[in-house]
């Protein structure tokens, strides 16, 4: 439909649809929301009705199918279920990268990997050091996580003093750090183990990973063996955000076709249809509404079924689940008198010294060290400063860390609380540190500076 063929209201909803679709498809938006959703829990949870907020999160939700019954909460479907998805798009991305992006090249996964090893690592040591032989102890891998929503937007806050190659510097290191704090949620964040569940989601998502070498692409295959692997983790002990992440890695990322056959195939079809002698009716002719038909095929087959979760989920998870998530577990009560005690408390300095301190010496520790014997090279265009600068920004672990504080610290209500308050506040101190480090350096690098 051209734009003469197109009516007044027509006009007027693409001037108001295409300008919000982009706002809703940036990369900044996805960290307005989620601030947005953390701003509102910590309102709620500190108003005169902070007694709705806790009994919202808390209410007891009871599900029965015949003899079966789940009893469960509001904030167990959000962290055991809907983050389940959060996981199963980070394997996406995570398997994408190890395919094709960053983690592919040797050079460049050898320094990433360095990075956030170190990010990692430090983080949990000073953890450990301020909180040795106490029962927070448990709450070492706290710290080792980045929110990768929350640093993105905060880089792009500062986009035009950093190469745009530190962008993708900064995902690939959240990525190998994701892959880091899953691995540490699994081992070291479960409490007991049911081998027959284990064995059950083990043989499903192997038969997922048997289905996808035979060549099976249906999407529905997918989810209800996937349902089924996640239902088996669930109950076997080891949390299910695992089962997202292995889930992930078993769907297809090859084309059905080469996309020189298919490309060769869609171009007859279309040629054959700007021959025809009359116009393309996709309504009243059945014929042409077959033929359109097999060009969006052939646009499937040239693409691939990991690209595609990957498009679909991108925006509800960013714009709801992750939302949902921090309404449901940011909502921390402040109390002005007892909060320089939480800070000052074994838990809060570990966490605050290790987002903020830890994260600025283990990643660029060992980006230096990386360098100094050549065991890996940074993007083109990112220098040791840049790495830096991203260091300080990493500290904000919000996201992944209050969910590690959620499971370390279950049975530990107090030291959650102080978590959470320390969570936030090294979250805000490493933005504001990181952003004035780099708006300093690209000041000191501009023309005529001093």
């Amino acid at each position: 439909m051209t734009d003469s063929s197109k009516n007044v209201l027509q006009r007027s909803l693409e001037n108001i649809h295409n300008p919000f679709s982009s706002f809703v498809r940036a990369q900044i938006t996805s960290s307005l929301f989620l601030l947005l959703a953390t701003i509102v829990a910590l309102w709620w949870a500190n108003s005169e009705y902070f007694v709705s907020y806790f009994n919202l999160v808390l209410t007891p939700i009871r599900i029965i199918l015949g003899e079966f019954e789940l009893q469960t909460s509001l904030k167990h479907i959000i962290n055991d279920g809907l983050m389940v998805i959060f996981f199963f798009l980070l394997g996406l991305e995570i398997k994408r990268e190890i395919l094709a992006g960053d983690l592919a090249l040797s050079e460049n996964r050898r320094m990433l990997i360095l990075c956030a090893v170190g990010g990692m690592a430090c983080p949990a040591v000073i953890y450990s050091l301020f909180n040795w032989s106490l029962d927070s102890q448990v709450g070492w891998g706290i710290p080792m996580a980045t929110d990768t929503a929350f640093a993105l937007g905060v880089l792009s806050l500062v986009r035009k003093y950093v190469p745009p190659s530190l962008l993708a510097f900064i995902v690939g290191l959240a990525i190998v750090d994701d892959v880091g704090a899953i691995l540490v949620i699994a081992i070291f964040y479960t409490q007991e183990i049911s081998i027959a569940h284990l064995a059950s989601a083990s043989a499903l998502i192997a038969f997922l990973a048997l289905a996808n070498y035979a060549g099976i692409r249906q999407p529905l295959f997918y989810i209800i063996f996937g349902i089924a692997a996640w239902w088996m983790t669930l109950k076997s002990g080891i949390h299910p955000t695992f089962a997202g992440v292995a889930i992930a890695m078993t769907i297809p990322a090859r084309p059905q076709l080469a996309p020189t056959k298919i490309l060769a195939k869609a171009k007859a079809v279309i040629t054959g249809m700007q021959k025809k002698t009359s116009a393309v009716d996709v309504l009243g002719n059945r014929q042409d509404h077959e033929l359109v038909q097999k060009v969006r095929d052939f646009a499937d087959d040239a693409s691939t079924p990991l690209r595609r979760w990957e498009d679909v989920l991108g925006l509800p998870v960013a714009l709801l689940i992750l939302p949902l998530f921090a309404l449901s577990n940011a909502g921390v009560r402040f109390d002005p008198s007892r909060l320089g005690d939480d800070i000052l408390h074994p838990t809060g300095l570990g966490i605050i010294m290790g987002l903020v301190l830890g994260k600025f010496i283990g990643i660029s520790g060992t980006c230096w060290l990386g360098l100094r014997v050549s065991i890996g090279h940074l993007p083109t265009g990112v220098n040791l400063q840049h790495v830096i600068g991203a260091s300080l920004i990493a500290g904000m672990g919000f996201t992944m860390s209050t969910f590690i504080a959620t499971l370390g610290f279950d049975t530990q209500q107090e030291n959650l609380h102080i978590a959470k308050t320390a969570i936030m506040i090294a979250s805000v101190l490493a933005a504001v540190i990181g952003v004035l480090y780099i708006r300093i350096i690209a000041t000191k690098h501009q023309p005529g500076s001093v």
